[in-house]
Formats: structure tokens, C-alpha cells, sequence
């Protein structure tokens, strides 16, 4: 499934977009860096698993992609391609399986 959410703040533009497959999600978050560009062009991913056991949401970005959990991800052609396989897989290499 994908949904998405727009909010604006005077000049400050900002979507979401969430792609959910099961208990995996992609969020990639766009804006235009508070007003200063002309374009929604600055975009970020993370990614989300949604434990049906433990409950809640876990952002298992850092675990994806490398390098540690407050660091951002860009959105970019290569980012979310392996984001998409990300989602498509059914076991990605740790503790968690779907």
C-alpha cells in the first residue's frame, strides 16, 4: 500500500510518502528546506518494521543501510532502490524475520 500526508507552514512545504509492505515500511519525507528552495527537492528515507509480537515501530535504518542510527539517509535514485529491495525481501540479514 502507499499513502501520503502534505502539510505547509507559510513557505515551508513538506510530503510524506509511506510504502507498506506487511510490516515493513519506507518513509521518504520531501520538503523544501524550510522555504529556502523553489522545490520539494530535499528528501530522506527511513526505514520502519512494525514487530506484531513486541509492538510499536522500530526504525531499522541504520541496520539496512550501515553507519549509525541518527544518520540520514538521502533520498536518491540508488538509496531508494535498495530501499524498495529492502522491501521486497523476506529476510534481510538480522535478528528480524517476516
Amino acid at each position: 500500500m502507499i499513502s501520503a500526508t502534505t502539510m505547509n507552514f507559510g513557505e515551508a512545504q513538506h510530503a510524506n510518502v509511506v510504502f507498506d509492505n506487511g510490516p515493513k515500511m519506507i518513509s521518504l519525507s520531501v520538503d523544501n528546506a524550510g522555504g529556502r528552495a523553489t522545490t520539494m527537492s530535499r528528501a530522506d528515507i527511513r526505514l520502519l518494521f512494525t514487530d506484531p509480537l513486541e509492538g510499536g515501530v522500530k526504525d531499522v535504518t541504520s541496520s539496512v543501510f550501515g553507519g549509525a542510527e541518527e544518520d540520514i539517509v538521502r533520498g536518491t535514485i540508488e538509496s531508494m532502490d535498495e530501499a524498495m529491495k529492502w522491501l521486497r525481501r523476506t529476510d534481510w540479514g538480522f535478528d528480524h524475520k517476516v
